[in-house]
């Protein structure tokens, strides 16, 4: 026999047995041990979660408790108020008005608070004046109790709920005196609310309880003002409410009788329609009156006992503002509660299986793996190209002269911005110094390619998305119309452009955050952390020196330099002359021959018609209109304008109807419009009148002349005074001062703009509109 032909039987039975240890034994070993793990988890976490179940079903029942106790007491409190509320109202009117007040306040009240059934009022003469709810549940009836040849009717007025009459009727009182009815009689020596037994209507199938209040007219007669509120609706809310999954709640007074709860009027019905005898019954509601009972000897809080095999948790509180003690009791199974711990069990037996099934598919998961690792290959490629377009970007950004000095626009920041996040939109905003406000530095659209600002935005306006700036932290939106953060920024910003997804980066430096940079409809965001702190970084040093000559105000004494400097230019120009209401041009000496000229800046102010329904208010609206009218004569007069007139509702201010363009004309009028707003605003204040106008501006080229016999009447023409006048008509808000783009454009320097977005005027088409909103 050839020794190869020998075979060691040892050896190989050493092999096999490695080989079933290392590929049988220790796996299946390993996943028995994990199986244990996970029902020996199981099985603590049971029991874990069962004894923390005990303290939160009680801790639930309080919550629910609170909840429901909190909405009776809501239900209640509109008849508790109400009394207080009406009779502050009836007792402080001549008596002669006081039915018309009753009605007024009764029907207001009918129409928005569906509990509340009707209103009485008496007096300590027997007079008597009901509404009601008629039983259709919309419209209302009103009834007064009178005497006709000696015997007591009830006369009876029907109206719908927008207070039209549609019928009346009459029946007879027999002996009815308010003065002997439980409401009025328990509110004797005494001014405080008080509230009368539940009471049954079976023919409206209507749980009525009255609560009734005493107090003293102007003519000196006592009077009783009472409101009955319905049960039903309250009993409606607690059969809805579920306690667990099958618990439920129900209202009692201290003495047992149901007030609310479920099958409220099945309860009724059995009682024969005597509150009185509906009491809780032991074989139809043997958990609450196992709960009551332990409420009478234990007092209120939660309590557990047995009932027919099965654990019950009861919780008792008293209910504020409520009738003669309420009490509010709850119950529900402890197996509501606990069963989640018995399914928690079945889910870890559930999840051993899947972690077994998930040791099979981790083994197909390595095929898996060679492709991911290829994937990962070209996502490197493609984070390198990335790293290139950011080194470029930086490079242009670096090599971009005076690049640190605000004086310098450095468009190059928000260009670079938007074209490496792929961006629709990129811009630069500021705080100004107090934080009342951002400004728009710069904003790039790379779609159009164009660049804009001035942009003010107030905190009033947005505070929302102000305090997420202040914040500190990046955030991206993805619907920024939704976000409350974001929504207003979307609506006033966004929309125009029609942009969803907002990208927000706040700007640091040693002031702290002073701005933010923001990316609209960025793709390649996420992608450019490390490139837009850069960008960050850069325009923190750049708004730096803006804070610091925030601090000395510069700015604000070159501002009121330009200005004086605007009205010295002026003074040379023809002082502006007034005709009664018509404030009328300088003689046509500074105006040229043709009566044409190139720069004219006209603000046009409507105003709303007003409303007067005598001659005193139209006294006092003449007084006002005179003041506002020397108001505008004295600011013309200032700035220099050129000519003010006053058609009906409207005003037209003129500045720079000069052959020659005058420089100032439109700095001028700016002023003077937002001088106007001020004063405009503060008289009719002091009036106790909401803003009724709105301003219009423009600025360009206009014809005009003197028309008309001695003495004449300058007027202007032309494309300028309509669209001033579009401005006007289609401001927002009143009160506000909408421009136009060329407006916007010659003054963003000096003043403050919000966007208002896009309008359309004939003979140009679509154009931009402005709110002038301060001075910088």
């Amino acid at each position: 026999m050839s020794s190869d032909e020998i075979v060691d039987p040892t050896f190989q039975h050493d092999v096999s047995i490695r080989r079933v240890l290392l590929h049988l034994v220790l796996p299946l070993l390993a996943l028995v041990l994990g199986i244990l793990a996970v029902v020996l988890i199981g099985v603590h976490s049971y029991r874990t979660t069962r004894a923390g179940v005990q303290s939160l079903t009680h801790e639930l029942l309080g919550a629910v408790q609170h909840y429901i106790g909190q909405e009776v007491s809501d239900y209640i409190m509109p008849a508790a108020a109400g009394n207080i509320i009406a009779a502050g109202m009836i007792g402080h009117v001549p008596a002669a008005v006081q039915e018309r007040v009753f009605y007024s306040y009764g029907g207001a009240m009918l129409r928005s608070v569906p509990q509340i059934q009707s209103f009485y009022l008496a007096d300590d003469e027997g007079h008597f004046t009901l509404i009601t709810r008629r039983k259709d549940g919309k419209n209302q009836e009103r009834t007064t109790l009178q005497v006709r040849n000696g015997h007591k009717v009830f006369h009876h007025d029907y109206y719908t709920d927008d207070g039209e009459k549609i019928g009346e009727a009459d029946d007879d009182a027999k002996d009815y005196d308010p003065r002997n009815r439980p409401w009025y009689k328990n509110t004797e020596n005494s001014d405080e609310i008080k509230w009368t037994q539940p009471y049954l209507f079976a023919a409206d199938k209507q749980f009525v309880m009255t609560s009734s209040m005493r107090f003293k007219a102007q003519d000196g007669h006592t009077l009783v003002f009472a409101t009955n509120i319905s049960l039903n609706e309250l009993s409606g809310f607690l059969d809805k409410i579920k306690v667990g999954k099958t618990g439920n709640a129900i209202i009692l007074d201290s003495k047992g009788r149901v007030m609310a709860g479920r099958h409220l009027m099945q309860q009724a019905e059995a009682a024969g329609w005597d509150p009185n005898k509906m009491v809780l019954n032991p074989k139809t509601h043997p958990v609450f009156a196992r709960g009551f009972d332990h409420y009478r000897v234990r007092g209120v809080g939660a309590h557990s006992f047995a009932l027919n095999g099965k654990r019950y948790v009861t919780i008792a509180s008293l209910l504020p503002n409520s009738s003669e003690g309420w009490i509010l009791l709850l119950s529900a199974p402890e197996s509501d509660f606990s069963s989640f711990a018995e399914q928690s069990s079945r889910q870890s037996l559930q999840f051993a299986g899947i972690i077994i099934v998930f040791s099979i598919v981790l083994a197909g998961l390595l095929v898996r793996q060679v492709r991911r690792s290829e994937r990962s290959d070209r996502r490197l490629e493609a984070q390198a190209t990335q790293i290139s377009r950011e080194i470029s970007a930086v490079q242009k950004v670096a090599v971009t002269p005076r690049l640190f000095e605000q004086s310098n626009d450095s468009l190059v920041l928000t260009e670079q911005l938007a074209q490496m996040a792929q961006a629709r939109r990129a811009s630069i905003w500021r705080f100004l110094h107090d934080g009342s406000a951002m400004i728009c530095e710069d904003s790039y659209d790379l779609k159009q390619d164009t660049h804009s600002g001035g942009f003010e935005m107030s905190r009033s306006e947005m505070d929302a998305f102000f305090q997420a700036i202040e914040e500190g932290e990046a955030f991206t939106v993805a619907r920024a119309a939704v976000d409350p953060r974001t929504a207003q920024f979307e609506r006033l910003v966004m929309r125009e452009v029609g942009t969803r997804e907002l990208s927000v980066h706040p700007v640091h430096n040693a002031e702290g955050i002073v701005g933010a940079l923001v990316l609209e409809d960025a793709s390649m965001a996420e992608h450019l952390v490390y490139f837009v702190d850069l960008v960050g970084s850069i325009t923190g040093v750049r708004l730096a020196s803006i804070y610091n000559r925030a601090a000395d105000q510069p700015d604000a004494q070159s501002n009121a330099d330009a200005m004086h400097q605007a009205l010295l230019q002026a003074a040379s120009l023809p002082a502006t002359r007034f005709d009664n209401m018509l404030m009328r041009a300088p003689q046509m000496g500074g105006v040229s021959a043709s009566g044409i000229y190139p720069a004219v800046a006209v603000l046009v102010i409507t105003f709303s018609d007003p409303v007067v329904d005598g001659s005193a208010e139209t006294a006092q609206l003449l007084a006002l209109i005179d003041h506002l009218a020397t108001e505008v004569q004295r600011i013309a007069l200032e700035r220099h304008l050129f000519a003010v007139e006053v058609a009906g509702h409207r005003l037209i201010c003129m500045a720079g109807c000069t052959a020659e363009e005058d420089p100032t004309a439109l700095v001028r009028m700016a002023d003077a419009a937002l001088t106007m707003r001020e004063t405009f605003m503060a008289a009719l204040s002091a009036s106790n009148l909401e803003p009724v106008f709105t301003m219009g501006l423009d600025y360009g080229a206009a014809f005009g002349g003197a028309v008309g016999e001695e003495p004449k009447v300058f007027n202007l023409w032309g494309q300028t005074v309509s669209v001033a006048e579009l401005m006007a008509q289609g401001a927002s808000d009143a009160g506000t001062i909408q421009v136009t783009e060329r407006v916007y454009t010659e003054l963003r320097d000096r003043y403050l703009f919000r966007s208002r977005g896009a309008f359309f005027a004939p003979h140009l088409g679509l154009a931009r509109a402005y709110i002038l909103a301060a001075r910088r």
